[in-house]
């Protein structure tokens, strides 16, 4: 066995090379820098699962030091066997079990043990872990709803219900206005402008009201710059800057909504962007909380006052319907897709195509060129 279940990547067990000047630990120490602790923190909570599942079985040899299990080589038919566990258990979402194979298939990568989802003999996919997993996605189905991108017209009707009063008091109808707007034009994860708990405030991992700078005129700002900390495909908090700009509609505006959450409720820059406490009055030194749960109670309540289904419309709604948003207003695909920092072309499966779109798509065939031909392109090639 290379490595242990705490996370010690070099030094085996009954082992201690020696080498110079410290160079041991600067190794291990580079070696688990290669995982972002969210990700550690991630595939070690699942871990505990699997490791169940080996001790009911008897898989787990003898710890070497009391504590940590010594795990056996773990194959694709072990594998197999652990997801098909995971479903005896009562796990209802395909996603969640691959999640659970996918965990431990990290924890050997970091331990430097042979990816378990490789046939050994033919050094690719094993193709009875993959067909496992569509029988298993077969079996328990999609999602019995799927998600929907918040249109334009959907998110003018929910601003509107919020400015009413009658959802949020007063003092804290311009924090959701801004959050919405901000994840709506920004295309943001939900996490990537509230914070995780209640009663916290990560600094160096949350967004801040220091991480907003307005350019342009002081009365009425161009826009504003903000600082993402971290999000799912920036895990080593590289940061990343994104550009929000006014738009001509005043009631849809995400840099209107931001200079006047910050002009009515001035606040230092290491508090929480947002706070979604329920309070009739902002107070200095206040107790404060941008808390996801609080901002999608408030999303939610919106949502039912202007009877959109709450199954079909979540805080994610915001991202993909910014991006279905821009798609339909003609901006460049390439463009939507470095604006939304997705990596890949996946944006594209959670957009939605418009009437508007197929009209436009019939109505240009009539205008394409009647005496086209088609011609071979590999002829040409050569």
């Amino acid at each position: 066995m290379i490595g242990n279940f705490n996370g010690d990547y070099i030094t085996q067990p009954g082992i201690n090379p020696e080498v110079p000047g410290g160079i041991t630990e600067e190794v291990n120490g580079l070696l688990a820098e290669s995982y972002a602790v969210t990700t550690r923190a991630n595939y070690t909570s699942k871990m505990t699962k699997f490791i169940a599942f080996a001790a009911q079985y008897r898989l787990v040899e003898t710890a070497y030091n009391g504590a940590d299990p010594v795990l056996p080589d773990i194959t694709p038919i072990l594998l197999m066997f652990f997801a098909a566990y995971l479903v005896r258990e009562g796990f209802k979402s395909a996603g969640s079990i691959t999640g659970y194979c996918s965990a431990v298939k990290q924890w050997c990568l970091i331990h430097d043990r042979p990816d378990p989802t490789i046939n050994p003999r033919t050094g690719a996919l094993d193709i009875r872990y993959l067909r496992l997993h569509r029988a298993i996605k077969r079996r328990l189905g999609t999602k019995a709803t799927q998600r929907e991108p918040l249109s334009v017209r959907a998110l003018a009707r929910i601003l509107r219900a919020l400015r009413s009063g009658f959802i949020v008091h007063t003092a804290m109808i311009n924090d959701f206005v801004a959050a919405i707007l901000l994840g709506f034009y920004a295309m943001l994860r939900v996490s990537e402008f509230t914070n995780k708990l209640v009663g916290t405030h990560d600094l160096i991992k949350e967004a801040c009201r220091g991480d907003i700078t307005f350019f342009g005129p002081t009365e009425r700002p161009n826009g504003f710059r903000f600082v993402v900390k971290c999000s799912k495909t920036d895990q080593f908090r590289t940061t990343q800057t994104l550009h929000v700009y006014k738009t001509p509609d005043a009631a849809l505006c995400p840099v209107r909504a931001m200079h006047k959450l910050f002009q009515n409720d001035p606040r230092p820059p290491g508090t929480p962007l947002f706070d979604f406490t329920t309070r009739t009055a902002n107070t200095p030194g206040r107790p404060m909380s941008a808390a996801r749960s609080r901002f999608i109670t408030g999303f939610q309540r919106a949502l039912r006052m202007c009877n959109l289904s709450t199954a079909k419309v979540q805080t994610h709604s915001l991202r993909s319907g910014g991006a279905t948003a821009y798609l339909q207003a003609g901006i460049d695909p390439y463009i939507i897709q470095r604006m939304g920092r997705w990596r890949s072309w996946c944006w594209m499966i959670y957009t939605w195509a418009s009437t508007s779109h197929i009209q436009h798509a019939m109505e240009s065939i009539s205008a394409c060129d009647r005496n086209a031909r088609p011609v071979n392109l590999d002829e040409v090639r050569w």
